[in-house]
């Protein structure tokens, strides 16, 4: 688990199985919104944990004069 309590690769995972159970189409209305809520919950921390990540590499990269290359 990570430091904050978000392990990105199993926020990756559920989300996964998430869009792949609203792909299906056979998920009840109230249930699909609850999924698509969680996905989104999902979605903004692991986008959270990237950007962390990038400026944690982008502070490493500095203090070794490497070049930064993130592409959005």
């Amino acid at each position: 688990m990570e430091e904050n309590g978000f392990n990105y690769e199993q926020g990756i995972a559920e989300l996964e199985e998430i869009v792949s159970r609203l792909s299906a189409g056979n998920v009840p209305l109230d249930d699909s919104l609850k999924l698509y809520s969680r996905g989104l919950e999902l979605l903004n921390l692991c986008d959270g944990k990237l950007t962390e990540v990038e400026k944690k590499i982008s502070v490493l990269n500095k203090k070794t004069g490497e070049e930064e290359s993130f592409e959005g």
